[in-house]
C-alpha cells in the first residue's frame, strides 16, 4: 500500500484492497440486490432527489468487515483529530454504490453517523472496487479529479464538498463507510 497526500486530511491509499477482494465485494453486492439511493435530509430522514443523486445503493451492517478494514487502514488514519477526537474504529454500517451510464451523485457533503453523544464519524472512507468504466471521476472542491483505481481508497473529512461525475460507459462500484472518533474527555 502507498499513500498519496492530497492535503487537508484528504488522501489516497493505493492498493488498499486486492483485485480479487474487490471482485468478491462486487459479486456479494450484486447478490444482495441494489435499490435506488435516497439522499439524507436535514432532519436526518431520507428522500429521493434524482436531480442530486440517481445511482443505486445497498446499506448493510458487517462488524467483522469493519474490523478487518480498520486493521488495514489504521496506519494511515489520523489517531487524533483537533486534540479533541480519538480514533475508535470504522462504522459497521457499509454502503455499496453502483453507477451505470448517466448515473451520478452531484455536489454534496457526507452526513455523519452518531453512535452516541460522544462518538461520531468524522471521515469518509471510499473504496473503489473497479476501474473498467468511463467517466465517474470523484471530484473534490479545489482538487483535480480523482480517477479511481481498482482497490484504491479515498479518505476525506465529511465536510469536504465532492461529487461522483456521471458514468459514460460501463459500471462503477464503490464500497463506503465512515471513520469513527470518540470525544476525548477533559483531563483524560
Amino acid at each position: 500500500m502507498e499513500k498519496t497526500d492530497l492535503g487537508g486530511m484528504r488522501f489516497l491509499i493505493h492498493g488498499f484492497l486486492s483485485p480479487d477482494e474487490c471482485q468478491g465485494h462486487i459479486h456479494a453486492s450484486e447478490a444482495l440486490g441494489y435499490e435506488e439511493a435516497a439522499i439524507q435530509t436535514r432532519d436526518g430522514g431520507q428522500a429521493m432527489n434524482k436531480a442530486i443523486r440517481n445511482n443505486d445503493r445497498i446499506l448493510f451492517d458487517d462488524p467483522a468487515l469493519a474490523q478487518r478494514l480498520l486493521e488495514r487502514a489504521r496506519p494511515w488514519l489520523p489517531d487524533c483529530l483537533d486534540n479533541e477526537w480519538q480514533l475508535v474504529g470504522l462504522n459497521e454500517r457499509f454502503r455499496f454504490y453502483r453507477y451505470t451510464p448517466e448515473q451520478y451523485f452531484k455536489w454534496h457533503r457526507d452526513g455523519a453517523f452518531q453512535r452516541s453523544p460522544s462518538e461520531i464519524s468524522q471521515l469518509t472512507l471510499l473504496i473503489y472496487l473497479n476501474d473498467n468504466y468511463q467517466g465517474g471521476a470523484t471530484q473534490l472542491r479545489d482538487e483535480a479529479d480523482i480517477r479511481p483505481e481498482t482497490g484504491m481508497a479515498l479518505v476525506f473529512p465529511h465536510r469536504v464538498m465532492h461529487q461522483g461525475s456521471p458514468i459514460t460507459a460501463g459500471v462503477k462500484y464503490v464500497l463506503r463507510t465512515d471513520v469513527m472518533y470518540r470525544r476525548i474527555e477533559a483531563g483524560a
